[in-house]
């Protein structure tokens, strides 16, 4: 009997399509994250890189007690706007003969064998990227570079981290290492049992869900590595109010991009109440740091009753401690609430008389396919690309634990 296979209408998208489920199927960080709405896109048939949409952080208002008359104390509605530019990509370039997109067997057959291990590495790409991004603009930092432990009470303190910067509830997630798993569920041998999930949990090597925060192996968490002076800095001058920035003296080399710091006498503050805690507020070094002038964020806010964020300004000669040793490079696990960073990836601008033109989102992850033809060998030159942005919408809300 003749086999009969039906061509079908839709090959490159069927393909794209599949190219995106295992692209979804493959993100774990980038996956936990919130996406930009669809919304955000409305009318747009195609974006070009360096493109920006914007997404909303919600404002926050202090609330006041024993004050029936507001009409001096009304507060502005203030709802920010965090840039996400799309000037990321991720692509695979492949050479396909143009019968393998004809039917629906040779769709699967070329999904299998093509598709499926091009998703995986853009899938691997853009998680490692991103990661590097979050890690990096997370200030919040616990744990005990060097030690390369990961017991509970480092888990815990994050959270606790999460808690004083007013972090919702759930949502919350972890992301650790495969070593780190393991030592995490050895510091809590002590919990076997053989009843209900925590034996299936311990039995599988994996904790799923402790501490409140759910648990994710990764092998693509960032390694950050200090510069090579962590030691004798100090600021240079009073430091002004809303300073992105600190002048600094001491240094011989320059802090890398990531390195966390305190600096003396300058305590975090309730993000509502405005009362001085008893710990020192953490900063990150950003990029372009020297050995006099180090970027650092959040930014200094003493004065301003909405955005202080600190006990006081730094005056002249306060020594800045960094976190780490000389040269010491740590992985940078994270505990972090969903919204904490926020992803978006777009649908690029589908070119017209090309042999196959296909753009597919699925749960918010978006893969376009263009191929050319060759008429003179038959091959179809194929791009699958990821348009998307990735940035911090709430920093406060993401915690390293370091190891």
């Amino acid at each position: 009997m003749v086999n009969v296979i039906n061509n079908i209408k839709d090959g490159p998208g069927v393909f794209a399509k599949g190219i995106a489920e295992t692209l979804r199927d493959n993100l774990k960080f980038c996956a936990f994250v919130d996406k930009a709405d669809e919304s955000d896109f409305d009318g747009k048939n195609g974006f070009k890189s360096g493109d920006t949409i914007f997404t909303s952080i919600p404002p926050r208002y202090i609330a006041q007690e024993d004050n029936l008359d507001i009409t001096s104390t009304i507060q502005d509605t203030v709802e920010e706007k965090a840039p996400l530019v799309l000037n990321k990509t991720a692509t695979v370039p492949m050479k396909l003969n143009s019968l393998e997109l004809a039917t629906d067997v040779d769709v699967k057959i070329a999904l299998q064998r093509f598709g499926i291990p091009a998703a995986e590495s853009i899938a691997h790409q853009i998680e490692a990227r991103c990661y590097n991004i979050a890690a990096n603009a997370t200030y919040n930092s616990v744990g005990s570079p060097g030690q390369n432990q990961f017991v509970t009470a480092d888990i815990l303190a994050a959270r606790t981290k999460l808690n004083e910067n007013l972090c919702r509830s759930g949502n919350r997630a972890l992301f650790m290492t495969s070593d780190a798993g393991a030592k995490a569920v050895d510091a809590r041998k002590g919990l076997f049992q053989d009843s209900s999930k925590i034996a299936e949990q311990y039995l599988e090597g994996m904790v799923g869900r402790a501490d409140g925060f759910d648990w994710y192996e990764t092998e693509l968490i960032h390694v950050h590595t200090n510069g090579t002076d962590v030691t004798g800095a100090e600021t240079d001058g009073a430091t002004a109010e809303a300073a992105t920035a600190l002048i600094v003296t001491g240094l011989s080399a320059a802090p890398t991009e990531g390195t966390v710091l305190t600096i003396a006498g300058v305590f975090m503050v309730h993000p509502i109440t405005k009362q001085v805690t008893s710990k020192l507020q953490q900063f990150v070094v950003g990029a372009g740091a020297t050995t006099t002038n180090i970027p650092v964020s959040p930014a200094l806010f003493a004065a301003s009753t909405g955005k202080k964020n600190i006990n006081a300004l730094p005056g002249n000669d306060t020594a800045i401690t960094f976190v780490g040793a000389a040269s010491g490079a740590y992985g940078q696990n994270l505990a972090l609430h969903k919204s904490a960073f926020k992803m978006a990836t777009a649908p690029l601008y589908a070119p017209k008389g090309e042999e196959l033109v296909s753009t597919q989102t699925v749960d918010g992850i978006t893969v376009n396919l263009v191929s050319g033809f060759d008429i003179s060998t038959r091959e179809v030159i194929t791009r699958l690309d990821v348009l998307y942005a990735f940035d911090k919408v709430r920093p406060e809300w993401s915690c390293r634990v370091t190891s």
